[in-house]
Formats: structure tokens, C-alpha cells, sequence
């Protein structure tokens, strides 16, 4: 099922599981003027904020160091503009002007926020320079995003950071940023904004560009008692329950992936969600990314299948304490009498890997394709274009592509748009770049090709954020072409030929690649007669680019490299210069550009068009999502 887009209170790279705290001298349905700070949602009821906004938000002195009382509540607001309760924990308060500057909410009733949670990282593997991300909320305006780089341990406490702003870049820290998610580029969370260093000497109301933070792993209390706890336990057991946790946790944290691989149990879909909650490296992490999944019906519960798993792995070769046994038992009592024989079927069944004819999977084929595709349609209507996103996982929904949502949008937008999304679905973490090979295809109208969509970074990410090209590969699609080739001009025989071809040899190499500039304009319709010819190199920059353009799409050549010709000349000829042994596949030159670009800029100027005939994910994306009769065949599409 398609994940709904982002309700209108979600701002640019805004989290979704950061909300709002409310002063509360401003009326309920405020958006703007009664935000004194935010607080990061960890799990469905639990958030982390900073002593000091929970001390405004009460009408507190903010550096009041007493616990305002059990029971004391404050009020905050979504991302979907609802306003919640959230009693103050006991739990990790920590206040006053060399504290932590730490306190812990619990959600109150009823209903929950609809929405993931982030990723914990910290700070520990962060180089000195790194770009970090954070959105706040100043006075007057509804949010802003500010980029800023990591400069190391400093600051009032001995236990938080510094990060800085540079001086030319416009957004700075300000009040309401307090309490605030600093984000990795990928959105992993690093830590809180806890304060903006002034120069009180000076301009005491003017910050300074220097922030500090409180890095995740130093998000640390004491319970009643004096028990020690990290937020990265009280987060688990918010979400498995304290029982689970002091039964599994200490016996599956120390039990690394290499001793119980989950790719050999788990199937595709539930790989991602392991991967989408981070770099999982122990077992205890893959039972907290699989804890509220869905399993199909008749199955035990994906969390019972994943302990079982490990309690058969490993019991043989360590001891196991009984307790993990009973609370598996506890656990898949749901299954009814024979839960025992039904986990140990689902297990084998697994093990097996799936039987029968193999489904239809994602379209294309080969150790070059990603994983997952982030597909955009651009469709033109009256008043510009309808801009439609989704997403198509390899073995997941017969390869069928997810549709998220359509927007209208008008050429000048385009590129912003699209980067706008990438960074949402990044910081909603339905994609992960740095785990997945991730693909974005394009599906443009001929006419609008010469879109530089490597060069794009959105509008929201307003200070250095990474160019799509040199962080995703990109592909383009002629969508007449898949729609209707004899629109073009191209018998359909034609095109399918190349594409045959292209399978069959499918290297970079001299006998299969055309470089148009070598030649007369008037002599390269007659050299892309050659069928041999799949590969087609076009400087963008002459004045017969356009012609020359045209005659290899008339011609049914599928993969066509477009661009200035300095790039694209460096590109192809590094391609062709290589040795045998070393050829690159033409399903790989989406990949191998998007390597080059993150050390060559004008590389991301370069635009691949890759089309193929009979491609049936282009056909399930241009038709809305369903395959139509006879597309399990990719290679056997109507004409």
C-alpha cells in the first residue's frame, strides 16, 4: 500500500518525528508564535527534549535545576498540526547552567503520532567539517532549516559539541531551535541543539554561528535508585516493553550478524526495514527494526520467527538462559497449541527460500541493478506538468511500482521539486542511500530532456547539500517512446532490435559505441543505420545538437550519453580506454557516473537515457502501477 504524502503541517526537512513544544501563554491553534523549542519522538510515546524549553514551556526560570513534580505535563504539536500532552519524566531530568540540559516526555492519550522514528547514531564516527542538519523554529516563522559543519568536542559541560555556521550562509540558530534534531545527510540522528553561543561582550542577542549539542551517546540519566540508563534503553524498552528487554537484551546484543546472518532468514521486505533503521551489527538491533511488522496471516509474529531463529543458531555451540525460551513461548502462545511445530515450519520455510514458479520480480535483471528505484513521472497537462512519485522494490509487490502522490508543477520547478522529495524520502527514511544502491528514473516528455536533474538539490536544504548526481543514479526515459514508439517515428521492430542487441552485448565498448561529434550531422543518420550501434554519445552544446539528438531516438538506439561535450567526451573515453577484463556493463553506467560525479562536478551535467524495450516497469509506471496482460515478459511487450 501506498505511504500517504506528508500532511500540510510538515515544512521542508522538517522531521516528521520532531514536534513542536508550546509555550503556554499562546492559544492551541497557534502554529507560529507559541513554539519555544522542539522535542525528537523516539518511539510512539517517548521524546528527548532539553530541560530549558521544558522549563519555558512551564513558565520556569529555564535554568530552574529542580524537577517541576511528577505529573507536570507540557503541550506540544505534530507535524500534522495536532496539539498533544506529555508528562515530564523523572527519568534523565537534567537542568541548570553546566548540566546536561536533558529531560525525557512521555506521550500521553489518546492516540499516537503517525509517523517512523529516527535512526540513533551520535557523534562518535563524525569527521570534523561534515555537514549536519537541523530545523527550528524562530520567532515568526513557522520553521527553517539550517546546514552547519561539525567541529569536534567543545563546550560549557565537558560533554557536549560544537558545530558552526558559515559566516556567508544566511540561516543561523536562533531561539527555538533548542531541543532540536541535528541530522546526518542521510538522517541519522547525532544529537540535540541545546544552545547558540553569543559574544554577550559584543551584540548579546546576535548569535554568533557557534552552536553546541549534546551528541547522542551522551543522552544519559539516572533512574530512581541511581540505575545509570541510556535514551538508546529507555527508547527499546518504550518500544519492546522492560520485560522483553531484560529478558533477550544482554544474550542478543552480544551475538554479532556474522554469527546469525538475517538475509538467510528474512525476506526482502524485511531486510529493508533492518536497513532502514540503521547498520544493524547485532541481533538484539534486527529484533528492534522487525518489533511491529506486520507478518502475513496464518505466520508468528516476526519478531518470534527472529528469536527463534537465533535461539536454534546458536544454542548448540553457547548456553542459553531458560528465560529467553519462556518468552518465546510467552510470545507465540498466540499461534495456539501447536505454536512450537508452526515456528519450526515458518523457519524451515524460510530457510528454503520460496518454492514453486518464481514470481514476477522487479523487470530488470542483472548484478548492476539496484535494489530499489525511486521512479518520477512527468505527464504534461494544462498549466504544466503532473510531477507523480513512487517507489519499486526488487521482490516486493511483482515488482509493481508504489505510487505516492501527483502534484502539479511548471518546468522551472522541476528540478527543485525533485530534490525537495529525495530529501523528504530520505529524512522519512523510505529510502536509504547509504545502505541501498538506490536508482532514480525519470520518465520526461522528449521535449523536456534537457533537464540537468544532477544538478538539483531541492529548495529546502539551504546551504551546501549534496547534487542528486553525485549521490543517486539517474536514469532517463523518453516516455513517448515507451508509450508509443510509432509517435516518434520509429518502427517499434526497431527499437526492440537494439534492445536485443544491447542484452546480448552488453559491454561499453569500440564496436558498440557512436561519438556524433566524429562525424558530419549529415553523416550520422547513416551511421546509426548499423544495428551494432546501442550506445550513442551526444555533445549537447553544437548547434545540430538537437538534430543529431533526434536521429538517434528515431533510430532506436537505447542508451544515448548527452551532454557537454568535455564531460561527456572524458566519460566515454575512460569507458572505452579500459581493458577488457575491466569493461563496464551498460546497465552499470548509471552507477559508474554517479561514482565519477562525487569527485568530477561537470559530470552531473551529463544525462543518460536508458530505454529498453519492452521495460516493464516503464510500462507499469506509465500505466498507473498495473501490469497489463502479458507483461510478465519483459522482453515481449505489445506493439
Amino acid at each position: 500500500m501506498a505511504i500517504p504524502p506528508s500532511p500540510r503541517g510538515l515544512q521542508p526537512n522538517e522531521p516528521a518525528w520532531q514536534m513542536r513544544v508550546l509555550n503556554p501563554y499562546g492559544a492551541a491553534d497557534e502554529a507560529v508564535d507559541n513554539v519555544v523549542g522542539g522535542a525528537v519522538l523516539l518511539s510512539p510515546r517517548l521524546l528527548v527534549t532539553c530541560a530549558h524549553v521544558v522549563n519555558t514551556a512551564l513558565g520556569r526560570h529555564q535554568d530552574a535545576e529542580e524537577h517541576p513534580g511528577a505529573g507536570t505535563t507540557v503541550r506540544l504539536r505534530s507535524f500534522d498540526d495536532r496539539v498533544w500532552e506529555a508528562e515530564v519524566r523523572t527519568d534523565l531530568w537534567s537542568a541548570g547552567p553546566l548540566s546536561r540540559d536533558l529531560a525525557l516526555l512521555h506521550l500521553l492519550g489518546p492516540g499516537l503520532p503517525d509517523t517512523d522514528f529516527p535512526v540513533l547514531s551520535g557523534c562518535a564516527d563524525l569527521d570534523r567539517g561534515q555537514a549536519l542538519y537541523t530545523t527550528g523554529y524562530p520567532e515568526h516563522m513557522r520553521s527553517l532549516q539550517a546546514s552547519m559543519t561539525y567541529q569536534g568536542k567543545g563546550g560549557p559541560n565537558g560533554v557536549t559539541h560544537q558545530i558552526e555556521i558559515p559566516p556567508s550562509r544566511l540561516a543561523q540558530v536562533t531561539g527555538g531551535f533548542s531541543g532540536c534534531a541535528v541530522r546526518s545527510e542521510t538522517g541519522e540522528l547525532v544529537g540535540l541543539v541545546q544552545k547558540n553561543h553569543q559574544y554577550v561582550w559584543n551584540a548579546p542577542d546576535e548569535p554568533s554561528g557557534i552552536v553546541f549539542i549534546l551528541p547522542v551517546e551522551e543522552v544519559l540519566g539516572e533512574r530512581e535508585g541511581g540505575e545509570r540508563v541510556s535514551v538508546q534503553r529507555l527508547t527499546d524498552e518504550s518500544l519492546c516493553g522492560k520485560r522483553t528487554y531484560d529478558r533477550l537484551h544482554d544474550l542478543l546484543d552480544s551475538i554479532p550478524l556474522e554469527a546469525v546472518p538475517p538475509e538467510a532468514l528474512l525476506r526482502s521486505r524485511e531486510m529493508r526495514r533492518v536497513r532502514q533503521q540503521g547498520a544493524a551489527t547485532t541481533a538484539w538491533r534486527v529484533l528492534t527494526a522487525l518489533w511491529d511488522l506486520v507478518p502475513q496471516a496464518g505466520r508468528p509474529p516476526l519478531r518470534v520467527a527472529w528469536v527463534h531463529h537465533v535461539y536454534r543458531e546458536i544454542s548448540p555451540h553457547r548456553p542459553v538462559p531458560q528465560m529467553v525460551w519462556q518468552w518465546i513461548r510467552d510470545e507465540a502462545s498466540v499461534l495456539g497449541s501447536t505454536w512450537a511445530e508452526a515456528l519450526v515450519e515458518d523457519r524451515d520455510e524460510r530457510l528454503r527460500g520460496p518454492g514453486g514458479p518464481a514470481p514476477l520480480t522487479h523487470p530488470e535483471t542483472g548484478p548492476d541493478e539496484p535494489d530499489t528505484m525511486v521512479f518520477f513521472d512527468l505527464e504534461p497537462v494544462t498549466g504544466g506538468f503532473n510531477l507523480s512519485h513512487g517507489f519499486a522494490h526488487r521482490g516486493e509487490g511483482g515488482g509493481r511500482p508504489l505510487h505516492q502522490e501527483t502534484r502539479l508543477v511548471r518546468e522551472p520547478q522541476i528540478c527543485d521539486e525533485i530534490g525537495d522529495l529525495m530529501s523528504e524520502v530520505v529524512m522519512r527514511r523510505l529510502v536509504t542511500p547509504n545502505e541501498e544502491s538506490l536508482r532514480l528514473r525519470v520518465f520526461l516528455p522528449r521535449n523536456l530532456l534537457h533537464l540537468r536533474l544532477g544538478q538539483a538539490t531541492g529548495t529546502s536544504e539551504v546551504q551546501f547539500p549534496p547534487r542528486l548526481g553525485s549521490r543517486y543514479e539517474i536514469v532517463y526515459h523518453i516516455r513517448e517512446r515507451h508509450l508509443n514508439p510509432s509517435y516518434l517515428g520509429t518502427p517499434p521492430d526497431r527499437w526492440r532490435l537494439r534492445s536485443e542487441e544491447q542484452r546480448e552485448k552488453a559491454l561499453v565498448g569500440d564496436p558498440n559505441v557512436l561519438l556524433t561529434w566524429e562525424k558530419q550531422a549529415s553523416e550520422v543518420a547513416d551511421a546509426l543505420t548499423r544495428t551494432h550501434l546501442t550506445v550513442c554519445a551526444v555533445d549537447s552544446e553544437t548547434d545540430d545538437a538537437e538534430h543529431v539528438y533526434d536521429s538517434a531516438v528515431v533510430m532506436g538506439v537505447p542508451t544515448i550519453i548527452k551532454g557537454p561535450k568535455k564531460a561527456v567526451l572524458g566519460f566515454v573515453t575512460e569507458l572505452l580506454e579500459r581493458e577488457p577484463r575491466a569493461r563496464v556493463r551498460i546497465t552499470a553506467l548509471a552507477r559508474t557516473l554517479r561514482d565519477r560525479a562525487q569527485d568530477l562536478p561537470e559530470l552531473r551535467d551529463v544525462s543518460l537515457i536508458h530505454d529498453d524495450y519492452g521495460d516493464v516497469l516503464a510500462g507499469a509506471v506509465l500505466d498507473g502501477g498495473s501490469l497489463g496482460p502479458g507483461a510478465g515478459d519483459p522482453h515481449d511487450a505489445p506493439e
